[in-house]
C-alpha cells in the first residue's frame, strides 16, 4: 500500500505541476501577450482604410463573432474583451461590451483600474473615429479557480482510472516477494537450514535469494561446529569426570596411609585438569564474537608480558624450564586487555608444556605496529599440522603430555577480537616452534 500510495503522490504533484504550468501561462499571456494590443494593432488600419460607418460597423461585427468564438474559454476566465469605435463627436458607432474608457487615459496602450477591475487598455484615435480595445486582466486566485473548474474534474476522472492499473501492477508485482516471504518465515530454525533454492522469475529478488541462501549456508557451518564443539566439549569432560569419581572412589576404598595418598594426589591432579578445562572453555565462550566487541583500554605491553611471565613461573620451575622476555621495556597500544592477556597467556603456558629448557617472549616494535612473540625449544609442529592446530580440542602426536587442545584455538579467536595477525615462526636455536602476534595500529 505505501507504494501505492507514493505512486498516486506523484501522480498529485504531476497535476499540480499540469496546473501551475496553465496558471503560468495565462498569466504571462496577461502581461507578455497582451490581447488589447494585437486587436488594436490590427483593427485600426483596418477601419483606417474605411470610409463609411456601415463598413466599418459590419467588419467589426464579423470579427468580433469569430473572435468571441475562439476566445470562449478565456472569456468564461477573465470576461469578454470590450471593443468600443466613436464618431469624432464621441458617440458609440460599435460597442461589443459595457466598459468605455475614461476620456483622461492616454492613446496607445496602458493599464489601467476601473471600478476596482484591472485593464489593458489600447486607444487610437483617428480623423474620423476613435477605436478603443479594453481587455480585462484577472487576478491570481481568479485564474486559480478557474483553472480548477475546467482542468480539476478531469484530473478526478484519471484518478480512478490510473489508481486500480497501479494497484493491480504493484499487488502482481509484490506476490513473488510475499511468497519469498512465505517461504523463509516457514523455516523450522530446530532442524538442519536447508538451501531455500527458489525459482525466482524477477532479477530484482534474485540477488536477495542468493544472499539468504549464502547466509543459511554460514548458519549451517556454524551450527555443526558448534554442535561439533559441544559434543567434543561433552567428550573431554567426560574423561576427567570420570578419573575423578574412580579416584574419590579409591580413596574411599584404600585402607592404608600411602594408598589414600596416591589417591588423594590423583585426585588433586583431576581435579586441577577439569577445571583447566572448564576454565579454557569459559575464556573461548568469553571470546566469542556474539558476547559483544572488544573493550579498547590503554595498554603497556611490556607491564602486562611481565605479569603473564610472573603468574607463569611456578609452573615453569615446577618443569625446570627458563623463562625471559627480550625487546623494548615500554611500548604503549590501545586494545581488549583482557583478550590479550588470554592469548599470551595461552601461548606461553602451551610453550611450557611442549619447550625443552628455555620459553622466551619478545616485544618489537615495526612500522604496521607491535610485534609480540613466544618461542620455545621443544619438539615443534610439522608443517603438515600446523594447518590443524589452531582447531578446537585438536592434539599433536606428543599426547603424553597432558592437555585439552584448547589454548590455540583460544590464541586464533583471541587474535581475531583484536584484530590482529597469529602465525608460526621459527623457535630457539634451530628447534621447538614460535608463535608471532602482530598488533594493528593505533598505538598511543
Amino acid at each position: 500500500m505505501r507504494l501505492v500510495g507514493t505512486l498516486l503522490l506523484a501522480f498529485a504533484l504531476v497535476s499540480l505541476l499540469i496546473l501551475f504550468q496553465n496558471f503560468w501561462s495565462l498569466r504571462q499571456q496577461q502581461t507578455g501577450q497582451s490581447q488589447a494590443a494585437q486587436l488594436g494593432g490590427l483593427l485600426a488600419p483596418t477601419l483606417a482604410g474605411l470610409d463609411d460607418e456601415d463598413s466599418a460597423r459590419r467588419a467589426l461585427q464579423g470579427f468580433m463573432g469569430e473572435y468571441a468564438k475562439l476566445r470562449r474559454d478565456a472569456e468564461a476566465a477573465v470576461g469578454p474583451v470590450t471593443v468600443l469605435l466613436l464618431r469624432a463627436d464621441g458617440q458609440p458607432l460599435f460597442r461589443s461590451g459595457p466598459q468605455q474608457a475614461d476620456a483622461a487615459w492616454p492613446a496607445g496602450l496602458s493599464r489601467q483600474v476601473q471600478d476596482g477591475r484591472a485593464l489593458m487598455v489600447y486607444i487610437a484615435t483617428g480623423s474620423r473615429w476613435t477605436l478603443q480595445v479594453l481587455e480585462p486582466l484577472a487576478g491570481d486566485a481568479q485564474l486559480a479557480r478557474w483553472l480548477a473548474v475546467q482542468i480539476g474534474p478531469s484530473l478526478l476522472m484519471a484518478l480512478p482510472l490510473l489508481a486500480l492499473p497501479i494497484w493491480l501492477a504493484v499487488r502482481s508485482g509484490l506476490r513473488p516477494l510475499r511468497d519469498f516471504t512465505s517461504r523463509v518465515g516457514a523455516l523450522d530454525t530446530r532442524r538442519d537450514l536447508q538451501a531455500l533454492d527458489l525459482d525466482l522469475r524477477y532479477a530484482e529478488l534474485q540477488p536477495l535469494a542468493r544472499v539468504l541462501d549464502e547466509l543459511l549456508a554460514r548458519l549451517r557451518e556454524r551450527l555443526a561446529h558448534e554442535r561439533a564443539f559441544v559434543h567434543d566439549a561433552a567428550h573431554e569432560l567426560r574423561t576427567p569426570l570420570a578419573a575423578l569419581g574412580a579416584q574419590a572412589h579409591l580413596l574411599l576404598r584404600s585402607l592404608d596411609e600411602p594408598g589414600r595418598r596416591s589417591a588423594a594426589q590423583a585426585l588433586q591432579q583431576d581435579l586441577q585438569r577439569t577445571a583447566h578445562l572448564s576454565q579454557q572453555l569459559l575464556d573461548l565462550a568469553a571470546l566469542d564474537p556474539a558476547h559483544g566487541g572488544a573493550s579498547t583500554e590503554a595498554l603497556e605491553l611490556s607491564e602486562l608480558c611481565g605479569l603473564v611471565l610472573r603468574q607463569a613461573n611456578p609452573q615453569a620451575r615446577q618443569r625446570g624450564v627458563q623463562l625471559s622476555l627480550e625487546g623494548l621495556d615500554q611500548l604503549r597500544w590501545q586494545g581488549d586487555r583482557r583478550a590479550l592477556y588470554s592469548l599470551l597467556q595461552n601461548l606461553v603456558d602451551n610453550a611450557l608444556r611442549y619447550g625443552a629448557r628455555a620459553v622466551v617472549l619478545q616485544l618489537h616494535d615495526t612500522p604496521t605496529g607491535p610485534l609480540l612473540a613466544v618461542r620455545d625449544d621443544g619438539p615443534g609442529i610439522a608443517p603438515e599440522h600446523q594447518a590443524l592446530m589452531f582447531e578446537r580440542f585438536w592434539r599433536g602426536p606428543q599426547r603424553d603430555e597432558p592437555g585439552t587442545g584448547l589454548g590455540l584455538a583460544i590464541v586464533r579467536q583471541a587474535a581475531e577480537r583484536l584484530d590482529a595477525g597469529v602465525r608460526c615462526g621459527p623457535g630457539l636455536e634451530g628447534r621447538g616452534i614460535g608463535f608471532e602476534l602482530s598488533l594493528p595500529r593505533p598505538r598511543l
